[in-house]
Formats: structure tokens, C-alpha cells, sequence
């Protein structure tokens, strides 16, 4: 108990829409702040241990140089390849260590590897990347006491947090996989830069959350299906020639004209198959290649991260009373 994890993910925020758009870069002097004003608020807020996650630009670890917290302060480290596996081995380091709560720093793609290595992980998600529809724009020093306030059982975690569903996909292979906003079939037979920001080649879009003030694929699915958070319901839409026009946010500072056919609401539990050839694009990054005859099927469900609500749980905990908790039984 009392033992709050941090994931700071050094490459989010840093891709190629930065080059087509208007989205701000986030230095890593940026991510540092924002961990040590976390990792403060979780030393205030209760916390007795803070678990910093290694990364490959020593984010966490430089975050906590310096600053006397009065907690102790563990390094984990699973082992780095520069890779998105990084965050996913991360996560599941933080839970095998004890974590009761996560602070990761990121954009969808993080939030969705932190899932991908910890699927009900108990998270506060700070908005770091490009597209930030999953995460959100919490200051760190509050980010840190909520987490604190779960960690150490002065909040339960069923009063604190939403359970948030997942895409499930199971790719050609047998593999299973998640997306934890959007997946999207695109026209194309490579990866590439990975980042999605063409949108004349999108084919399908599926959302766990399709929400109208976003920006990303998942805007693209709101403006004919709403699926907010949290709802118990996705969104479908499939685009192309004969679509009705639509205008949207295809990222910070970019719109763009796609052409809707049709869209409809997803349940869980019911599978939507979709056919190659293609490219499927997880949380707006290419990730793999449907050849001809292929296909992945995908399925809404209802188990996936438990997001903390920073507000709310803040209003739950109350003030704290030091003299009251050194007295405490």
C-alpha cells in the first residue's frame, strides 16, 4: 500500500505530425517538471514509496535528483530497447514492484502501451503527445496527490476511478492486441512514418471513444456516432467515395474534409471484422499490414484501465491532517 509509479514516455510528443500540423513539441525539460511537481504532490498527498520507471533519457531518475521528498524512492527498471515495449515491460515492472497507482506522461500511443503491459492498471494519464484524446491536461501537482490519495487507501479505487473499455483485436496471426481510442483501416500496403495524418486513404474507424471536443481519427466517428468515456458503447463509421462531407480536427492546428458513409453505435461484446488489404492504424499509428484475404476482428470490452478521476478523487480525500495521521492507530 501507499506506492505510486510514474511512466514518462521520453518519445512522446516528438513525431512526425509535428511536420504537418501545429502541434506544440514537449521537451523532455517540459516532462521533467511535470514528474517532479508529481512526484512532490504523491510525497504530500501520503504516499511511502515512489517507483520511478526507467526510460532511455533518464526522465524519471533526473526528476527526482535533487528533491528532498521524505519517501523512498525506487528506481525500476525492466530492461530498455528504445522501443514502445519500453512503456508496456514498464508498467508491468510497476505492478510486479507494488504500484497501487501510475502517473504516465504521454499521448494515446503511451496510454495505450501502459495498457498493453497492465490492462486494468489503475492510471492517471497526463497529456504529453500529439493527440491527446485518451489522456488528459491535469496539472502534475494534483495528478500527485490523487494518485497518492488511491495508493494509500484514502480513496478506494472503485470511488476514484472509471473502468474504461478496450478495443480488442486479434490480428491474422492469432495475436491479440488493443487500441485504447481508435483503429483505423487505411488504404496502403506499408507502415511508414507510423503516424496517421493523410486522412483520404482511411477506409473504417472503430472508437472505444468518440467524444466531439477531440482531435484525431476518433473526431471523425463523433461527428455521426457520440460515445463518450466511460459509456459502455463505441462508435463505427466507414468512409469513401459517395460520403457525406464532414469537417474535422485531424490533429493540433489541422483540418480536414473526409467523406462519411455511414456510422453506427458498437456494442460490447459484439465482434466487427475488418477485411484487408490494408493498414490498421491502433490509437492513430500504423501498426500492421492486412494482405489480401485478411482480416482482424475487433470487439469493445469492458475491462480495461481503471482511469482516476484527479478531480473527483480530491474531493473524496478531503484535507489532509498530519498531526491526525501520526496519531492514527
Amino acid at each position: 500500500m501507499g506506492a505510486v509509479g510514474f511512466i514518462a514516455n521520453p518519445y512522446a510528443g516528438k513525431d512526425v505530425r509535428r511536420l504537418v500540423s501545429l502541434a506544440s513539441p514537449v521537451s523532455d525539460a517540459a516532462k521533467i517538471g511535470t514528474l517532479r511537481r508529481a512526484m512532490v504532490g504523491a510525497a504530500e498527498g501520503g504516499a511511502d514509496r515512489l517507483l520511478v520507471a526507467a526510460d532511455t533519457h533518464h526522465l524519471a531518475r533526473r526528476a527526482a535528483e535533487g528533491l528532498a521528498l521524505g519517501v523512498e524512492v525506487e528506481v525500476v527498471d525492466p530492461g530498455l530497447e528504445g522501443r514502445s515495449a519500453d512503456t508496456r515491460a514498464a508498467a508491468a515492472a510497476l505492478r510486479a514492484a507494488g504500484a497501487a497507482a501510475v502517473i504516465a506522461l504521454g499521448g494515446d500511443g503511451t496510454c495505450r502501451d501502459v495498457v498493453l503491459g497492465w490492462r486494468d492498471v489503475p492510471l492517471v494519464a497526463l497529456s504529453t503527445g500529439t493527440n491527446n484524446v485518451f489522456p488528459r491536461p491535469v496539472e502534475g501537482t494534483v495528478a500527485g496527490l490523487a494518485a497518492a490519495a488511491v495508493a494509500s487507501g484514502r480513496v478506494p479505487l472503485a470511488r476514484a476511478a472509471d473502468q474504461l473499455a478496450v478495443l480488442e483485436v486479434r490480428r491474422p496471426d492469432g495475436d491479440e492486441d488493443l487500441a485504447l481510442v481508435d483503429l483505423a483501416l487505411l488504404e496502403g500496403r506499408f507502415t511508414g512514418s507510423r503516424a496517421v495524418w493523410d486522412v483520404s486513404a482511411l477506409r473504417t474507424v472503430v472508437c472505444a471513444i468518440a467524444e466531439p471536443d477531440a482531435v484525431g481519427l476518433s473526431a471523425i466517428a463523433a461527428s455521426m456516432v457520440r460515445a463518450p468515456r466511460g459509456c459502455g458503447r463505441g462508435a463505427i463509421v466507414h468512409l469513401g467515395v459517395g460520403g457525406h462531407p464532414c469537417r474535422v480536427a485531424i490533429a493540433p492546428g489541422r483540418f480536414e474534409t473526409v467523406a462519411v458513409r455511414d456510422g453506427a453505435t458498437l456494442e460490447p461484446g459484439v465482434p466487427v471484422v475488418v477485411d484487408g488489404p490494408g493498414v490498421l492504424a491502433f490509437d492513430g499509428e500504423r501498426d500492421l499490414v492486412l494482405r489480401p484475404g485478411e482480416s482482424a476482428r475487433v470487439v469493445l470490452a469492458c475491462d480495461g484501465p481503471r482511469l482516476i478521476d484527479v478531480a473527483r478523487t480530491l474531493e473524496l480525500a478531503g484535507p489532509r491532517d498530519p498531526a491526525a495521521e501520526r496519531h492514527a492507530p
